[in-house]
């Protein structure tokens, strides 16, 4: 009996599961990875990718905060988030080897709520910032 496309459930790709692990976080692309594995009936796979991907999250932010300044910047972001991307990709193509042959799902909705999540704390940052520049120099006239 041949089955039908209808009972073959859209997954997140691998590139957009690396995509959003490099521009959101492990976090998010963990998220998408344990949405494909509870759509193909793999509950466990699906915690272990979430976990997977806070955990990572987790324990990067904690290494990174023992680097020196200098060290810091853009670059390290990207790394950590492609590093992690590319783990949870393996742990995708791992526990679903014939993951091609389903059909891919679309992006918008994790990208409208990615942005919904991380605009608004880009946005405070960039106020304290701002904010932070403009206390520091009132204080330095003084």
């Amino acid at each position: 009996m041949e089955q039908s496309s209808a009972a073959i459930p859209a997954l997140y790709s691998s590139r957009a599961i690396r995509g959003f692990s490099i521009v959101f976080s492990a976090i998010a692309g963990g998220i998408m990875l344990a949405q494909n594995f509870r759509h193909v009936g793999q509950p466990k796979a699906a915690r272990v990718s979430l976990w997977g991907g806070i955990g990572y999250t987790v324990l990067m932010v904690w290494l990174t905060s023992f680097l020196p300044a200098r060290m810091g910047g853009n670059s390290i972001g990207l790394i950590i988030g492609l590093v992690g991307g590319y783990g949870l990709n393996a742990y995708f193509e791992q526990n679903l080897p014939n993951k091609d042959a389903f059909p891919a799902k679309s992006i918008r909705k994790p990208l409208l709520i990615c942005l919904l999540i991380a605009l608004p704390i880009a946005a405070f940052i960039v106020y304290v910032i701002v904010i932070g520049a403009e206390a520091a120099g009132e204080h330095s006239a003084y």
